[in-house]
């Protein structure tokens, strides 16, 4: 019986990513590891041929569902310390904000650019503001998608949450946790995983497929054993009780902030950005999810590829 739920449950996941297999994935220019310490090596990947433009952590998620505008932007894609192909610490103080801004600044020089547009999504999100707020002669505009609230004391549980029946693959996750299938069939549990973690992510969850097809399961680094304590242990633990809202007050380069009205967490935390940040224009777009990336791909590289013109995208508001 466990077993034909994996076995339903992938064939669910190949008739949605079925749709967009199709979609052509740019070839990288260049693709290696940047040493940014003695043991810490980002794997990236360069498109184009020009000085890059767009920088980017989150190569293995978002190389996919930007292959579009990939094909038309210099750009730098890289995994985050612990993601994809980078290396992975063991010491969770090696990773965090400190590190990820580190990390930008290091890309930045290697590949001869003055200054970037930064684009992250949610937990990268408010990263790339500090990222301008602190090095802002480094930083030319930044896209924030789904941004973590803007302060710990406003995340919470979401005003209109996305709910859907998992009882049976939650089920299938704990006997496979049981049995030790967590660790002997790693790549089939991680796919599983993520369908139960980001299910409630989309309102469309036909939309999910874009992030499927981005199979990040093929790295041991997103299998949840690695990258759960990496995200909420190292990463989020970095924050502390964060409040940005003095910090982020001071930013000067130009903020594109996209997020859905289904989000993940309480949207006061993510509307109050655009009350603090002075050079900022956002969208909040309706019946959509924390993954806005994915649940409105064609509209989100629109948006993005004016914004890299030095324009504010129609649709935005100031």
């Amino acid at each position: 019986m466990r077993h034909a739920i994996v076995i339903r449950t992938a064939i669910a996941v190949f008739a949605l990513t079925a749709t967009v297999l199709a979609v052509a994935q740019p070839r990288p220019t260049e693709s290696g590891f940047l040493q940014v310490e003695d043991d810490i090596r980002l794997f990236y990947q360069r498109f184009g041929t020009g000085t890059p433009v767009l920088f980017s952590p989150m190569r293995s998620e978002m190389v996919t569902t930007f292959a579009p505008l990939l094909e038309r932007v210099d750009a730098v894609l890289w995994d985050a310390r612990g993601f994809g192909l980078s290396d992975r610490p063991d010491d969770f103080a090696r990773v965090g904000l400190d590190h990820e801004l580190v990390d930008a600044e290091a890309m930045r020089r290697h590949f001869g650019a003055e200054r970037v547009y930064y684009l992250g999504g949610s937990l990268w999100g408010p990263v790339g503001m500090l990222y301008a707020a602190r090095h802002p002669g480094s930083v030319a505009g930044v896209i924030s998608m789904a941004p973590l609230a803007i302060a710990a004391e406003l995340m919470g549980e979401p005003d209109n949450p996305i709910v859907r029946d998992l009882t049976a693959q939650e089920a299938e996750l704990d006997a496979m946790r049981a049995d030790g299938r967590d660790r002997s069939e790693a790549y089939t549990f991680c796919v599983l995983e993520n369908r139960v973690a980001f299910s409630g992510s989309y309102v469309d969850i036909d939309n999910y497929a874009r992030f499927e097809v981005a199979n990040l399961c093929q790295y041991e680094n997103w299998h949840p054993h690695n990258v759960l304590p990496l995200v909420f242990e190292g990463i989020f633990g970095s924050f502390g009780a964060w409040d940005w809202r003095h910090e982020l007050s001071g930013v000067e380069p130009p903020v594109l902030l996209l997020y859905g009205d289904h989000e993940a967490w309480p949207l006061a935390g993510v509307r109050a950005y655009t009350e603090v940040v002075p050079n900022l224009a956002w969208r909040e777009f309706v019946d959509v999810g924390h993954h806005v990336w994915n649940e409105r791909t064609d509209e989100v590289i629109a948006m993005v590829e004016t914004f890299l013109t030095g324009v504010w995208p129609t649709g935005a508001q100031r």
